[in-house]
């Protein structure tokens, strides 16, 4: 008896050793920065696949998630046609293809957090992502994170602060303006500001921020910034990607000030949708991760192939984990389009121009409009 007791006792703890190791292989596989043991809830009702909810966060813990109805797209597989590269300007040093660290390293380091604190409950406050695609401070992120610039000074002046901020933990570094917002996406959208279940397709969901200073008053802005290489090449379905963001789903305001980490992981191009009638990749599914939570919207998808920025991180449906919650992105190739539509030639002309003089004029001749139907939203609900 003392032997089967012996032998029985060795076997459990065999049992919990490897168990141990393989916890510490998964632990070495992921990329995030914190660990994560957490009861994974829904924030707040939203509606079923597939439908789905965009996924920034508010520090409040308040829903501000508008949901989203994408359209199949016409085809199964990934159209094949004449790709578009879009370097940064002036480009930054390339990524090293099929590195996974240099990868996750150089995507890191071009990722924001974007907070945006209000002293009125006339406007609540969000935690949401954005990417850096230009190493003369320009960030990418979506239309409805880049609303909340719009409406800084509603009700009155100062009332909404937003930093640029980096690093991880997420440290407040700098102050941005508007580059370019599609009216198109206020005019179709501004109703849904005030909804807690806002609809919406997800179409023309991007705006392009300008750095403008530090929130240092002495600080001196670098000469450059670490801006990711764009791609207008749709996705192919399989193909593998890297997802970065500073998810903040489960976390409470002073943790979302104080202790907000980045989080990276792999993922696939598991589905492909159109907002259109043809064939045009404008939205890809990426399936669940730990990356699907709020605060991810304007997270990078970067291509892992070459580590070239090829999306950003727009909504996600519901579910109880976030791994039974699918991930979706815009792609470059949908924003390079819209902004062809627009009259702004594209990324590249976007981004050709004298950026300073572009942000003066947009604030000077767009933006008035656009706060306007926000601001006439915010007072007719």
């Amino acid at each position: 008896m003392e032997a089967l007791q012996t032998l029985l006792s060795n076997l459990l703890s065999l049992g919990v050793a490897v168990v141990l190791f393989l916890s510490s292989l998964l632990g070495s596989y992921t990329t995030q920065d914190i660990p994560v043991s957490i009861t994974p809830k829904v924030e707040a009702p939203v509606a079923p696949a597939p439908t789905s909810t965009i996924a920034s966060s508010t520090p409040t813990s308040k829903p501000n998630t508008p949901a989203v109805k994408p359209k199949p797209a016409a085809h199964t597989a990934a159209k094949s046609i004449a790709s578009t590269t879009l370097p940064a300007v002036p480009p930054p040093a390339p990524v090293a293809a099929l590195d996974p660290t240099l990868l996750n390293t150089q995507t890191r380091a071009a990722l924001v957090n974007i907070l945006c604190l209000t002293q009125s409950s006339a406007v609540h406050p969000i935690s949401a992502s954005g990417v850096f695609v230009d190493i003369r401070g320009v960030i990418l992120t979506n239309a409805h994170v880049g609303q909340f610039f719009l409406l800084k000074d509603y009700p009155f002046a100062g009332n909404v602060d937003c930093t640029i901020r980096t690093g991880s933990p997420a440290q407040p570094l700098y102050h941005a303006t508007l580059l370019y917002l599609p009216p198109a996406w206020v005019t179709t959208n501004a109703s849904q500001l005030t909804a807690q279940q806002a609809m919406g397709t997800g179409e023309n969901d991007y705006a392009f921020l300008l750095v403008t200073s530090t929130t240092d008053p002495a600080g001196i802005l670098p000469s450059s910034f670490p801006a990711l290489p764009m791609t207008a090449q749709e996705p192919a379905l399989n193909e593998s990607a890297l997802l970065a963001a500073y998810p903040a789903g489960f976390l409470d305001g002073i943790t979302i000030e104080k202790n907000l980490y980045i989080t990276s992981a792999y993922a696939i191009v598991k589905e492909l949708f159109t907002f259109g009638t043809g064939n045009d990749v404008d939205l890809v599914s990426i399936g669940g991760t730990i990356v699907s939570q709020g605060g991810s919207s304007g997270g990078a998808v970067v291509r892992a192939s070459d580590g070239k920025l090829q999306g950003i991180i727009a909504t996600a449906t519901s579910a109880d984990t976030t791994a039974g919650r699918d991930l979706r992105a815009i792609t470059l190739a949908h924003i390079n389009r819209s902004l062809a539509t627009y009259g702004k030639g594209g990324i590249a002309d976007l981004l050709s121009q004298d950026l300073v003089a572009a942000a003066a004029k947009f604030n000077t001749e767009v933006a008035p409009g656009e706060k306007a139907q926000l601001v006439q939203a915010l007072q007719h609900p």
